[in-house]
Order: structure tokens, then sequence, then C-alpha cells
């Protein structure tokens, strides 16, 4: 039985902080502390309705799909924006883009993780948005582009909490209820 959850943006935001941005961060994200929405986490919603409403390809799927698994320790959590025809879909808006910005994103192999399947994941991503889309860019993976596993990554994060002395921090805060 799973101890604890874990979610892609736990783990984006581990991997975000520990190379661009300072322990404070994380710590934030690993307290659950509320934090406030910005212009650019607005316009991310926007363009998720925009998309569900309007994109061709898209259009009909399931939307804000909830998907876990049972890792070991660990219980994988995530909300998919986007399920059709065994693609996985997920609506990105960034003020910067730079082709391959979502490579190292953990969402990717914690969600075809999840769902065995599913052929492969696409990230659709605008970084112009007011009430359509600028140019729509498209990143594709499956699993197989990966050097590492979904279990590697777990046991690094899990050693590196260890190593600062915030696992506790963890296993309480991220704790399964069941």
């Amino acid at each position: 039985m799973a101890k604890y959850y874990i979610t892609p943006t736990l783990l984006n935001s581990w991997q975000y902080n520990i190379k661009n941005g300072t322990l404070e961060d994380f710590i934030k994200v690993l307290n659950k502390e509320e934090f406030e929405s910005t212009e650019s986490i607005q316009k991310g919603f926007e363009f998720e309705e925009y998309m569900e409403e309007n994109y061709k390809e898209t259009k009909g799927g399931s939307y804000q799909v909830k998907i876990s698994k049972e890792y070991g320790d660990y219980l994988l959590y995530g909300i998919i924006d986007c399920l059709k025809g065994g693609i996985i879909y997920d609506y990105k808006y960034t003020q910067n883009y730079e082709v391959g910005k979502f490579y190292n994103n953990h969402q990717t192999l914690m969600y075809l993780e999840m769902i065995p399947e599913a052929k492969k994941m696409v990230y659709l991503i605008t970084n112009k948005f007011e009430d359509e889309p600028g140019e729509i860019f498209r990143e594709e993976y499956t699993k197989d582009l990966f050097p590492e596993t979904i279990d590697s990554i777990l046991h690094k994060f899990e050693s590196w909490l260890k190593q600062y002395n915030l696992f506790e921090v963890y296993a309480e805060k991220w704790k399964c209820k069941y």
C-alpha cells in the first residue's frame, strides 16, 4: 500500500528549484503553502478552456481526467488535460517558449507510467494568448525517449530529501490518507 503522494508539480518544483530557484521556494511547495495566482497562471487556464472548446484535434476528448497508480511507497497522482485516442494531451501557456522546453518535464514520464497503454504524450503550447492563441507549438514524447525511468527519478528525489533533512516534512505533508 502506498504511503506518500507524488505529483508532477512536486517533482518539477524540486527539479526547477535545485537548478534555478532557491531551497526556500521548494520548501514552500513541499509544505503545500498557498500561493497567489499570477497573470500567466490565469492565461494558462484561459488557454486550456479555449483548447477544450475549439481545438479540433482534442475536441471531444475526455478532459481533466484524474489518474493515479501505486508505485512502491508512492501513489503517483495527476490530472490529464485531455485524453483522446490513446494520446495524452497537455495544454501549456508560457511567456518564453523554446523548442524542447518540456522534454525534462516529469509530468511526461509520470503520465506515461500511469497510463501504459497511451501511445504518447503531446504538449500543445502557446506563448501568446488573448481571446485565442497565437501560434501553437507541439512537442511529442514517448516513454522510450527518456534515459531515466520514473523509478530512478523517485529514488533521486527521496535521496535528495533525506540529504537535506526534508524527508520527514515530505512524509508528513504528502502522506496518503487511505
